[in-house]
């Protein structure tokens, strides 16, 4: 996982490992033992995103409701 100092996700930093992701399994030249890895791979930053984008969320709230 891709964390700055503070032990947070580094947002751009997976987003833009799961666009090389998309972009490698798009191409003709992959194959399925590849393509299953980058698979896996891309969940996992789909749900340390997910999570990164909850926690911005309730932060807002947080802030909000003040």
């Amino acid at each position: 996982m891709k964390k700055n100092s503070n032990n947070e996700v580094n947002y751009k930093e997976l987003k833009a490992e799961l666009e090389g992701i998309l972009s490698s399994m798009q191409s003709d030249n992959i194959d399925v033992d590849e393509s299953l890895i980058k698979y896996e791979r891309g969940k996992e930053i789909i749900n340390l995103l997910t999570e990164y984008l909850k926690n911005a969320e309730n932060s807002i709230t947080k802030i909000n409701s003040k």
